[in-house]
């Protein structure tokens, strides 16, 4: 099962699960393999080759190395536009937003009753 808060997202394609990943090492990847910088990659969805790429990238961190022709195998099976989607649900579970994030963090640096001393 996918964990939205780790980047996942998952799909069915070629009647298994599969769970795009868009973690630390993912994003590296990306701006490395793809010479595009991660916070512009939604602009160049367009394309689909880049579409394939950024979709086998992100399958990596789950189902191991795949080729540029398996990921657009599984593109086709599902369709252009639920591949385009769950690439933008994983980024999205990749990037939460500020706010709830800062807010979170703030709420877990709160002190517990009787977890210690004050510091």
């Amino acid at each position: 099962m996918a964990n939205a808060i780790k980047g996942e997202a998952s799909f069915l394609a070629a009647g298994k699960t599969w769970t795009l990943v868009y973690d630390f090492n993912a994003l590296c990847t990306i701006e490395s393999e793809l010479a595009v910088d991660v916070a512009s990659v939604g602009d160049r969805l367009a394309s689909p080759s880049m579409i394939r790429s950024v979709f086998r990238i992100g399958l990596e961190a789950r189902h191991g190395a795949i080729s540029d022709i398996e990921a657009g195998n599984l593109i086709h099976d599902m369709g252009p536009d639920a591949a385009a989607d769950v690439i933008a649900r994983a980024f999205k579970a990749a990037f939460p937003d500020a706010a709830a994030s800062a807010e979170g963090k703030a709420q877990s640096r709160k002190k517990k009753p009787g977890t210690g001393p004050e510091r």
